[in-house]
């Protein structure tokens, strides 16, 4: 995005949402100053951004990996589902063993959200089913699986919520800083967003996924394999979003629920988009709807403004993106 374009889009994006406070009763300086001050006033809000901006990351990267290779994977949702339920079923099983134990819920959490991928990949290349429409779908079984799964295979019997057996403490990563909810998973995350921005933007692979998604038949025609190129990428699309609900699991709520996301893979393909389908670009997008959610009960307590508005400024900021470059493109 032009440096003028993102200019226009943010200044859009602010007058709209201040619009929106205003319509509500309350001042747009006050609920803004309450914004930041519930995302990043003490460090415990801080904290609370960086634990939110983990899976919101990994989603975003996931979308940037099968976007860029001609992938519309919308079923990250359901992928981050995949891995945190497959997060749940391990954890309990490995007991107190810190080192090995949270690998092996990182792994099976990746795995799970690749094969979560994997009928998707199969309808698109085999029967042309698009991708879109399939990821969706699983977005739908993946939601009922966790419903099922904490009342039946994994549900807790000691507790009367529906919800599955607990880690053990010294599995679940513990606090960077006593008193807040940031743990080494954001490291992990935006690590991950630094590797796919070297792997996207300076290696061969990179230049092949990309030359799949731009034109399939260009890149068949230079003897690429376009059809291994597109699944790779789709399962590692899954990988990293299954990875974000292990993280989820392992480091914030120790267990499976129902609901457990609260939407978190379709935000982190809006998060992908605003961050013009760059790593670095969506990890600073991720981290802004982060701080967003981090600083919406603030919002309602200290400037009486519905917290529901703060997910509404990303989905003006996206809209307001996608404005600007439907009027680029349109001569």
């Amino acid at each position: 995005m032009r440096p003028l374009q993102a200019a226009a889009v943010a200044a859009g994006t602010l007058a709209a949402a201040a619009l929106l406070v205003a319509l509500a009763g309350a001042s747009p300086l006050a609920a803004a100053r309450a914004l930041l001050d519930g995302a990043l006033a003490s460090p415990a809000a801080l904290g609370e951004t960086f634990a939110r901006s983990t899976a919101l990351v990994l989603t975003a990267l996931g979308a940037v990996v099968a976007f860029r290779s001609g992938v519309l994977n919308i079923g990250l949702e359901g992928q981050l589902l995949a891995g945190a339920a497959a997060a749940a079923a391990v954890g309990p099983a490995v007991g107190n063993l810190p080192f090995i134990g949270r690998l092996a819920v990182l792994l099976a959490a990746a795995l799970a959200g690749a094969a979560w991928v994997l009928p998707a990949a199969w309808l698109a290349e085999r029967r042309k089913v698009p991708a879109v429409l399939s990821t969706i779908l699983l977005n739908l079984v993946a939601a009922a699986g966790v419903t099922w799964l904490v009342r039946g295979p994994l549900r807790d019997p000691a507790g009367d919520y529906p919800q599955s057996r607990p880690l053990a403490d010294a599995l679940v990563l513990p606090p960077l800083v006593p008193g807040t909810r940031a743990t080494a998973a954001v490291v992990v995350a935006f690590a991950l967003a630094a590797l796919a921005a070297v792997v996207l933007g300076r290696t061969a692979l990179g230049l092949k996924l990309r030359a799949a998604g731009l034109s399939p038949r260009a890149a068949r025609a230079a003897g690429l394999d376009d059809v291994g190129l597109r699944t790779g990428a789709f399962l590692a699309s899954g990988a990293l979003a299954g990875l974000a609900g292990g993280l989820e699991v392992l480091a914030i709520t120790a267990r499976l629920y129902d609901p457990f996301s609260a939407g978190i893979g379709f935000t982190g393909i809006a998060a992908a988009l605003l961050g013009g389908m760059a790593p670095a670009g969506s990890a600073v997008a991720a981290l802004l709807f982060a701080a967003l959610g981090a600083g919406s009960s603030a919002l309602q307590r200290d400037a009486g403004v519905p917290s529901a508005l703060a997910s509404v400024v990303p989905a003006l900021a996206v809209l307001g993106l996608l404005l600007a470059r439907g009027r680029r493109e349109a001569p």
